[in-house]
Order: C-alpha cells, then sequence, then structure tokens
C-alpha cells in the first residue's frame, strides 16, 4: 500500500479516539449532579452529649435530614425513608462512604437524650447516623442556608392561636410547619441532590448516592 493510504488511516484512527474520549467526557458531565450550596462547618450536640461539626462528615457522601420528634407527620417519615436508605448502604457495603445526619428544628425541647430516645425507637444503627441538636441561632441559620421553609404554630387548649405571655408553659404547645425534604452532600460537602423527604423513593435515592461515591473526592 502506498505511504498516503497508511496516513490516511492513522489519521482517521486519531479522529476516531478523540471522537470516543470526548464522548466519554460529556456522558461523565451528564451524569454529573448539580451543585446547589455548601453545607457550613458549624458546631452541634449529638445524642451523646459530644461536639458535632459538620466537617466532621467531610470525605463521605452525606444523607441529610431536618425533623423534630414532636412532629405528628412528615418527621417520622423523613427518618423512616432514611432508614430505608441506611439499611440498602449498609447491603450494599458502604456504610464506611456515607454518613447520615439529622437535625432538629426544636432544640428547645429536643436535648440529646430526646433525640437519642427517637432514634433508638427507630431502631437507628448510630454507627454512621449522628442525630444533632444546638444553636437556636445555629439551627434557624442553617434552614436559611438550606432554604428550608419553618413557621412555628402554637396550640392552647388544643386551639392553634398566636401565643401569648399571659398563656401559661402548660397551657401552650406549638408544632413546627417546614419544607418536607432530604439532602445528599457529597464529599466536600456540597448539597448535589434535593430528594423529596417523606416521599423518596429508595430507588433513585440509592442512584444518586452510588454516583456522588463513584466521584473523587477533588472532581
Amino acid at each position: 500500500m502506498p505511504r498516503w493510504f497508511w496516513l490516511g488511516v492513522g489519521i482517521g484512527l486519531l479522529f476516531v479516539a478523540a471522537a470516543g474520549a470526548v464522548k466519554i467526557a460529556l456522558d461523565a458531565r451528564a451524569e454529573s449532579l448539580p451543585v446547589y450550596m455548601t453545607i457550613p462547618d458549624w458546631p452541634f450536640t449529638d445524642q451523646e452529649g459530644h461536639t458535632f461539626w459538620l466537617g466532621q462528615t467531610r470525605g463521605k457522601v452525606v444523607v441529610l435530614g431536618m425533623i423534630y420528634t414532636h412532629c405528628p407527620d412528615v418527621c417520622p417519615l423523613i427518618t423512616a425513608r432514611m432508614r430505608e436508605i441506611q439499611e440498602q448502604v449498609a447491603a450494599e457495603g458502604l456504610s464506611d462512604q456515607v454518613f447520615f445526619v439529622t437535625i432538629t428544628f426544636d432544640p428547645e425541647r429536643d436535648t440529646p437524650e430526646v433525640l437519642r430516645r427517637y432514634a433508638r425507637a427507630r431502631k437507628v444503627d448510630f454507627t454512621n447516623w449522628a442525630f444533632l441538636t444546638g444553636d437556636p441561632s445555629t439551627i434557624r441559620h442553617l434552614t436559611e442556608v438550606l432554604g428550608i421553609y419553618t413557621e412555628r404554630v402554637y396550640v392552647i387548649h388544643g386551639t392553634p392561636a398566636a401565643a401569648t405571655p399571659e398563656a401559661s408553659s402548660n397551657e401552650v404547645t406549638y408544632f413546627i410547619n417546614h419544607t418536607d425534604r432530604i439532602f445528599l452532600v457529597d464529599r466536600q460537602g456540597r448539597v448535589r441532590a434535593l430528594l423529596p423527604g417523606s416521599r423518596t423513593e429508595l430507588k433513585d435515592a440509592m442512584e444518586k448516592i452510588r454516583r456522588l461515591v463513584r466521584e473523587r473526592s477533588g472532581s
């Protein structure tokens, strides 16, 4: 064969290789989850009464939810969804790479002991799951960072009402209306997926978690 023939073949192979590399890069980009925000490295208190900095979870994929233990509706479901995910993570051998964090909206009532009882009643495995409370202003700032809506609704003698200084503490209780959401956080502390909280589907959550686990920490 003449030299020009082999030269043409070589150039053609280079184009094929380049096209393949571009396709791989585009496919990888298409699979990448968006970046919404970064979780601040703020201090909280875990269910054992120990200081827990959110930055301690760097290097792991984090499943994060916010609840309060007096919640009568979605909060137990959020915790149940996260428990299902924790069980599946363990079944796939990923427990050392995925950490679970639950933070209360209600630090006034949700002490470490209350959170510990709440979690134990729901058969939570504390090996890779922390339940956190903390300073009310820190929790409020975190809800703002995450874009979570909260509203405290007071109830007096079973009737919704504005809280009044005249009402005794025994007569007044409150509930917290809030956004129903679970967050997936990457190894660098960036929120990469917003799951529909109590309505989260295990298959969808695990597909996203696997993708985050596969990502390199420096990506």
